[in-house]
């Protein structure tokens, strides 16, 4: 195996999960970026219940500025609808457009057959300790940036 550093490794196999991805029927002009798929995907799981800004971007770990750049953008490319609270006006709850779900659900089982073929062959232990390991990356570049700021 060749000798790369980490970081090149992982980037190696987001540019694989993509490439296979377009390959198996997902159109790169209908494919919502990652951060609108983690948002549709938090919204999606509420079913039913309101969503606000600020819950989105406390589950997903995301600042106010950058989530909201994410909303408009989303707003703008008629993913989701802003639509102020009747007690609050100054908070707006989100709502999915019928297009993004049917866009989402299409998405969605694409990504599970991709990761069905990613986990192919490997150890439930092996998956574990993968998922620690990349747990605990996060958890060190979070500490690190702490520690600069």
């Amino acid at each position: 195996m060749e000798n790369k550093k980490v970081i090149f490794r992982i980037k190696d196999l987001n540019h694989a999960i993509v490439r296979y991805s377009y390959e198996n029927g997902v159109k790169r002009e209908t494919l919502p970026t990652p951060a609108q798929m983690q948002i549709i995907h938090y919204i999606c799981s509420k079913k039913g219940s309101k969503v606000y800004q600020r819950d989105i971007g406390i589950a997903l770990n995301l600042r106010r500025a950058t989530l909201s750049e994410i909303l408009k953008t989303m707003e703008r490319n008629q993913l989701i609808s802003r639509i102020p609270d009747k007690t609050d006006t100054r908070i707006k709850e989100i709502i999915l457009s019928e297009n993004t779900k049917e866009k989402f659900n299409a998405v969605k089982q694409n990504l599970d057959k991709t990761e069905k073929t990613l986990l192919k062959d490997i150890d439930q232990k092996d998956l574990e300790t993968f998922l620690k390991v990349i747990s605990k990356m996060q958890e060190n570049l979070k500490n690190e940036r702490m520690d600069i700021c």
